[in-house]
């Protein structure tokens, strides 16, 4: 299921993106990309920025955006189970 958590923007497109571990920091996973079962074409390294098949991007960047109670429901434990404090 996609869930995007970020925005990947640049000067004349914003595409929702995922963001999931990867050895040398997140991939950027488009909706288009979740089917196909490849690797991701961006990823954003700490400190180094933005990549497209391992080539670093001038001009792009992330946005957060307002996240889902429903896309991590399933995953997340509800805040009722959560344990309370006295």
């Amino acid at each position: 299921m996609f869930c995007p958590t970020h925005m990947l923007v640049s000067r004349s497109r914003r595409t929702p993106v995922q963001l999931m571990a990867s050895p040398n920091g997140f991939y950027l996973v488009s909706e288009l990309e979740i089917p196909q079962k490849r690797e991701p074409s961006f990823e954003i390294r700490p400190k180094l920025g933005i990549f497209c098949k391992g080539i670093p991007l001038v001009g792009y960047r992330l946005e957060p955006l307002a996240v889902e109670v429903s896309c991590f429901s399933q995953s997340s434990p509800s805040v009722s189970s959560l344990p309370q404090q006295p």
